[in-house]
């Protein structure tokens, strides 16, 4: 075994000056408020027998006009576009091993309560990274290389989708500095960073959801990858079709040791022999690019 939670290891945890029962969190993502927002589409499939979840694509709504007809004539048959996305789904997962004396040691603080609630925050960042690194992969994109992100560029990429027919609630999912660059530019426009430019403020999704601002919900996470060789950022901008992630639902144990936290689980797996418990959170999902016209990659400077 390796990088087991050790008495050595947690120094810090265990010096006889640390407050009791109180410590202080490292800087991380914890907020999953994203996953709620509807231009992100959820494949489901009820009975997974493949490790892929296949999306249709279908042209109906009005997708293809009616056409001029010839007085005696029958009427041309027009072909149904269609098409799909492809969802891939795998295993990902995290364990924790918790010496004995290490728990007893830290007063509570690597129960199994605190680690299941890191495994149920730990599975919706996950997902949100893996969203995050398919947007910077639409064919259209706004911004430049090296420049400071711009209301101007939000513009254009509002435009971009409106082109393409976008339709629906719009979802921006930008880096810190990319939002940092957008607070000062609106200071700029004479606007208060506090003030939502399109005039709604969505209330009840904190952390990482700043509001809706020129129309469009903005979201700020540090998975949000590079590009230019990490000169700069690449956040996106996508209505519904732009995206679509599953997960699957693995069949059930009856294991009192196994936690069902929705589709994933925690686990708690004790190693008598070497005095010590292992902690796994497990989960099975995927995200795919889907209709490639419904988003745009914003990039601009790092």
């Amino acid at each position: 075994m390796a990088d087991e939670v050790l008495p050595a290891g947690i120094t810090d945890l265990i010096t006889s000056e640390a407050m009791a029962n109180e410590f202080l969190m490292l800087l991380a993502d914890r907020d999953g408020s994203i996953l709620q927002h509807p231009a992100l589409f959820h494949a489901t499939a009820p009975n997974m027998t493949s490790t892929v979840v296949r999306v249709p694509h279908i042209g109906l709504d009005g997708y293809d006009l009616l056409v001029a007809t010839t007085p005696g004539s029958e009427v041309a048959n027009t072909p149904l576009s269609d098409g799909h996305t492809d969802v891939t789904v795998a295993m990902r997962a995290k364990r924790y091993n918790v010496d004995d004396f290490a728990r007893f040691l830290v007063n509570g603080k690597l129960d199994p309560i605190a680690l299941a609630r890191d495994g149920a925050i730990s599975v919706a960042q996950t997902l949100i990274s893996l969203i995050a690194n398919v947007t910077d992969n639409f064919t259209g994109y706004v911004g430049s290389s090296g420049v400071d992100c711009s209301w101007n560029d939000i513009l254009d990429g509002k435009t971009l989708l409106r082109i393409n027919k976008v339709t629906g609630d719009i979802l921006s999912i930008v880096a810190p500095r990319q939002w940092g660059d957008l607070e000062i530019d609106a200071l700029s426009l004479g606007v208060l960073p506090a003030q939502s430019m399109g005039g709604v403020i969505t209330v009840g999704l904190g952390g990482s959801y700043t509001g809706r601002w020129m129309g469009v919900d903005f979201c700020v996470h540090s998975s949000v990858p590079t590009a230019n060789a990490g000169a700069d950022r690449a956040g996106g901008m996508f209505g519904r079709g732009a995206l679509a992630w599953a997960d699957a639902q693995m069949v059930p144990e009856n294991d009192p040791n196994i936690v069902e936290m929705g589709r994933a689980r925690f686990e708690r797996v004790r190693k008598g022999d070497f005095l010590a418990s292992s902690h796994i959170t497990s989960y099975a999902c995927g995200v795919a690019k889907a209709i490639d016209a419904a988003g745009v990659s914003i990039i601009t400077d790092a």
